[in-house]
Formats: C-alpha cells, sequence, structure tokens
C-alpha cells in the first residue's frame, strides 16, 4: 500500500501529466484550424495531388496523436478520481487487488493495473488485432 507521501507525488506527477496531455490536445486543435484554414479554397483543383495527400496524410496522424491524448487524459482523471475518493485503493491492481508498485507508478502514474495484468491485457489485444498469428495460421496463405 503507498504511503500519504507516495500519493502525493504520485498525484503531483498525474496533474503534470494531465497538463501536458491537454497542452498536446491544444496543439493539435491549433493545427487542425490551421489546416482548414490552409485548404479552405474553394477549389483544390490548382493544387497537385500529392500535395493534397500529404496534408490529408498530416492531419489523420494528427488526429491518430490527438485521438490516444484524449484517451490517457480518460486514464488519468480517472486515477485521480480514485486517488481523491478512495486514496486506499489506489495503487492497487483492479484485477488482482495487489500493490502495483512505486517504481510502476512513477512510470505510468495512471495505470491500474499491475505489471502481469498490463501484459496479459497487451498479449490479448495483439491476439484480437491479428487472430491469425495468435492462433499460429499466419501462414496458411502461403500452402
Amino acid at each position: 500500500m503507498l504511503q500519504e507521501e507516495q500519493r502525493r507525488q504520485i498525484e503531483q506527477r498525474l496533474l503534470r501529466e494531465r497538463e501536458q496531455v491537454l497542452d498536446a490536445i491544444g496543439e493539435f486543435d491549433e493545427t487542425a484550424k490551421d489546416l482548414r484554414e490552409r485548404t479552405g479554397e474553394l477549389s483544390l483543383a490548382d493544387n497537385h495531388p500529392a500535395d493534397i495527400a500529404t496534408e490529408h496524410q498530416e492531419h489523420e496522424k494528427d488526429f491518430l496523436f490527438a485521438s490516444m491524448e484524449g484517451r490517457r487524459l480518460y486514464a488519468i482523471d480517472e486515477s485521480l478520481r480514485l486517488l481523491y475518493k478512495e486514496p486506499e485503493r489506489f495503487g492497487l491492481c483492479d484485477v488482482c487487488g495487489q500493490d502495483i508498485g512505486m517504481e510502476r507508478l512513477d512510470v505510468i502514474p495512471e495505470t491500474r493495473l499491475c505489471a502481469q495484468h498490463a501484459r496479459e491485457r497487451d498479449a490479448a489485444s495483439d491476439a484480437d488485432a491479428n487472430p491469425r498469428e495468435a492462433d499460429g495460421h499466419a501462414n496458411e496463405e502461403q500452402r
């Protein structure tokens, strides 16, 4: 279980991380606004197709980054909510109830899983993303 000083340390870290995420999301908003202004012409006919594709690719990449940051902001807010409402549960794995450990919380302050259950979740996500590899059938097409 985390000591009071450790909780305060993690709280400060979560608040700093939250500000950084909000800044990153704000930058995405500015970039999207700039892109709309630059491509807001009535026609894109005078633009080369490669330029249009590059702008689109950059916008998609920025959107993906902002989406990831949005999910991270949600995780940080959920961790702060738990820290404030149930401080005795903060730092315990949501799955097994064991201590997550200060070392892990120092690296990923918004985590709600111990290292073992985080690995299991990631392995399950990888298997869901590519079920053929998870079943050992990745080379079936070559037969």
